[in-house]
């Protein structure tokens, strides 16, 4: 984290050479081989762009920014397999580098990504991240 503007802590972001190695890490394998399972990389760079944009255009806080991000992976389907699994993989990872972990259980976790393709949105699932967003000590 840097610092921004009249102090502000400006957030890390993923870049696509962290979801790919995250990707590759699910799948077994190397980033390059995560990479080879991509379907569209245009998509994932948009997708990977979405939290500094909220950020920006919505002064979204960090559970929106990381619900924005797993949504954007998730059901975007950039990825032959695995995309859920990536998609709450790299939310998590997301918040950790920020500072935060999430104290939710792993079948929560699951149904907040889950959910997505039932209809939820991102301001939905930001709201049950942020509930249980604890500092990192």
């Amino acid at each position: 984290m840097s610092e921004g503007p009249a102090g502000e802590i400006e957030p890390v972001y993923l870049t696509v050479a962290d979801v790919l190695e995250l990707h590759g890490l699910i799948i077994g394998g190397t980033a390059a081989e995560a990479a080879a399972q991509l379907r569209n990389r245009a998509g994932l760079e948009s997708t990977i762009a979405r939290p500094e944009t909220y950020a920006h255009y919505r002064d979204a806080h960090l559970a929106l920014q990381a619900a924005v991000l797993a949504h954007g992976i998730a059901e975007g389907q950039q990825f032959i397999d695995g995309n859920k699994r990536t998609a709450l993989i790299a939310m998590l990872a997301f918040l950790e580098i920020n500072g935060w972990r999430v104290e939710a259980s792993d079948p929560e976790l699951a149904d907040w990504i889950l959910s997505f393709s039932a209809g939820a949105t991102p301001d939905d699932v930001a709201g049950l991240v942020g509930s249980a967003m604890r500092r990192i000590e």
